[in-house]
């Protein structure tokens, strides 16, 4: 898909207060590490992860993705009431019902018309909201719209540890839940316009996704648990992201001459040297945000594109690749013109 009509008017993250280093989890699991002879030092060393931050308890999703919301109209100069359309892309939910969309929006008081609802696609629903306010816009049906996502893994995290610290837990136990101690907590929110509205010459250009459903349950993700097969997950992932990237170069127009800055979803050191090496990717365009963040869910892209002008890796006129690859299977790319 392609759009002519889109600006990116401004994009906002907000960082939990509390640090949870690897080691700590490391500390606390010392018991099952004894028991298989693992050595501390090990997850940091294969995950690429020092430390994720964690909400304070009590704050759910809809409140962190409130901050950022906040934070992304104040760097607009957008009145709250010009936003017609609220789209909320987290993992993570204060409830099953209502969406959180609708909790931000009251927390917001956007105005009655502003349409809003949550779109889920694991890791993938921010950069499938984008399209789906994007599109909106491009056919005239609103002129601003927001994204946020507010992810928390406070309680998935300290629900592992728990399961983890049991005696009867095992290899078997500790590999299953392995991906599930790389999470952290993030909110991000995204502001897109109408180009002949906007202050920015901040272009969405377009995206490509591309699905490989067949492997839907190589990561299982609850509340309280993630239980994942880590090396099929990534050998299926970056297949399916070689596939989208050679779409990606047809119907997007670019290759890697053009593109200034890499920002991929955060998973861990295995999977973005993985996607770096199969897509012939420049390992110094592509910044690391998982070492100190861990895997932020739908937030990932999106804070990886923040930090990535934030550090000026990227300038106004360059052109910056998303890309993310969800458990689903699915994987997407955008090109944002900078």
């Amino acid at each position: 898909m392609l759009f002519e009509r889109v600006n990116v008017e401004a994009l906002a993250y907000t960082l939990p207060p509390q640090v949870m280093t690897t080691a700590a989890i490391e500390a606390a699991l010392s018991p099952l590490y004894q028991r298989l002879g693992i050595r501390p030092g090990w997850l940091e060393a294969i995950t690429g992860i020092q430390e994720r931050r964690f909400w304070e308890p009590g704050v759910a999703p809809s409140d962190a993705a409130t901050l950022a919301a906040r934070a992304a109209l104040d760097e607009a100069r957008i009145a709250a009431s010009d936003v017609d359309v609220l789209v909320s892309s987290s993992v993570c939910r204060d409830f099953l019902e209502p969406s959180v969309a609708c909790l931000v929006h009251g927390n917001l008081r956007l105005k009655s018309a502003c349409l809003n609802f949550d779109v889920g696609n694991a890791c993938l629903g921010f950069m499938s909201a984008m399209s789906v306010v994007a599109n909106l816009i491009e056919q005239g049906a609103c002129k601003v719209g927001m994204v946020v996502a507010g992810e928390g893994s406070r309680v998935v995290t300290e629900s592992t540890l728990e399961r983890l610290r049991r005696p009867e837990a095992n290899a078997s136990t500790y590999r299953d839940n392995l991906a599930t101690l790389t999470l952290g907590s993030a909110a991000v929110a995204m502001i897109l316009r109408r180009a002949d509205d906007s202050r920015t010459g901040h272009r969405l250009r377009g995206g490509v996704f591309q699905a490989a459903t067949e492997h839907n349950r190589l990561c299982l993700g609850t509340e309280t648990g993630m239980v994942t097969d880590p090396p099929k997950l990534l050998a299926e992932g970056v297949a399916l992201a070689r596939r989208t990237w050679d779409q990606s170069r047809v119907e997007l127009g670019w290759d890697h001459p053009q593109i200034a800055e890499y920002a991929l979803h955060q998973v861990g050191k295995a999977n973005h040297e993985a996607l770096i090496k199969n897509l012939s990717l420049p390992d110094a365009k592509a910044l690391r945000v998982y070492t100190g963040l861990g895997n932020v869910g739908a937030a990932g892209v999106p804070i990886t594109l923040a930090l990535a002008v934030e550090q000026g890796r990227l300038r106004t006129g360059q052109t910056a690749a998303l890309m993310g690859i969800g458990s689903g299977l699915n994987v997407a790319m955008m090109r944002v013109d900078w």
